[in-house]
């Protein structure tokens, strides 16, 4: 279904390149849920926005290449890649009051974004369509719902009808950016219940991006870690709870332990070396497990059975 290979993004600022995802290599097959986790300015958004190629002006993708379906995203005019967006791949933003217009009726953008997709569709054909996303993703009562403003909808209603937009389309693939971290901790349940409901029920590829790792069992199959623009681990996610290797995923699971009330010796030891390192390993400064060895060389990929990759010098 996708592709990424040896994905490099970089950011003008101030002068200078900042590579923001860092040779990033990800598959996904057809019909799979595959999480990409971590901290803020890990680069998973970046990712998200380089496969619809919506990148802001001030960045580039300056290597590797996507492909969706076996055909190259990178290679698609300004034109061809309008009629991916949203059709065959669509979007579920983070915040839905800031993705909704304000100004406009929820049955009006409903109604635009069916339009787009589906020309073919008649006015009566186009509400009956809007009414029937609505009841898809549980909103009660979706005729009344057409009529009201996004401001009148709370967080978990407005993140519904975001969530009917984005399958206006029939897509085959949804990326998920932060879908719940707006949301109160019973609204996020439910949402991510609704997602894998649809997931399940449309065949979809769900791509989602998230900084908690404790939602992601709820829905994934697998998950890919990032840190500082970089994939550091990859694994099945029961794989990834039971046995995870580098030392930054294992802090990311002791944040949650921590929440939880649970151990964190771990993540105490790595904040007692925190300082500024040059390294070629990323990890380094922050790395309770580091090594001389390690300011020194290269880190690599190490393969695991089962299919886990752990970025690492050692």
């Amino acid at each position: 279904m996708l592709k990424i290979r040896d994905l490099e993004v970089q950011y003008q600022a101030a002068g200078s390149r900042i590579r923001a995802v860092d040779n990033v290599t990800l598959d996904m097959r057809a019909r799979e849920c595959i999480a990409l986790i971590g901290e803020s300015g890990s680069g998973k958004s970046t990712i998200a926005n380089a496969i619809l190629r919506v990148l802001p002006e001030n960045s580039a993708i300056t290597r590797g290449e996507i492909l969706f379906k076996g055909r190259s995203l990178l290679d698609l005019t300004e034109e061809e890649m309008r009629r991916v967006r949203g059709k065959d791949i669509s979007m579920i933003f983070q915040d839905p009051h800031s993705f909704l217009n304000p100004v406009l009726r929820i049955g009006d953008q409903l109604s635009e974004t069916i339009k787009t997709h589906s020309p073919g569709l008649s006015g009566a054909k186009i509400v009956e369509r809007a009414i029937e996303l609505l009841s898809v993703v549980s909103i009660p009562d979706p005729a009344r719902i057409l009529s009201r403003y996004p401001h009148q909808l709370s967080g978990g209603m407005a993140q519904r009808v975001a969530i009917g937009l984005a399958l206006s389309s029939d897509p085959a693939l949804v990326i998920a950016d932060e879908p719940t971290s707006a949301l109160d901790l019973t609204i996020q349940a439910q949402v991510l219940k609704l997602l894998k409901g649809l997931r399940d029920r449309f065949n979809l590829s769900v791509l989602l991006i998230t900084h908690d790792l404790s939602i992601v069992s709820n829905i994934a199959e697998r998950v890919y870690v990032m840190y500082s623009g970089q994939i550091v681990e990859e694994d099945r996610v029961e794989g990834l709870y039971r046995d995870p290797r580098h030392p930054y995923t294992i802090m990311l699971l002791e944040a949650v332990k921590k929440l939880q009330g649970s151990d964190t010796s771990f993540s105490a030891r790595a904040e007692a070396r925190e300082e500024r390192v040059e390294s070629r390993c990323k990890f380094l400064p922050r790395c309770p497990q580091a090594a001389p060895a390690c300011s020194e060389q290269a880190p690599h990929y190490i393969e695991f059975p089962g299919g886990k990759k752990v970025l690492c010098c050692a």
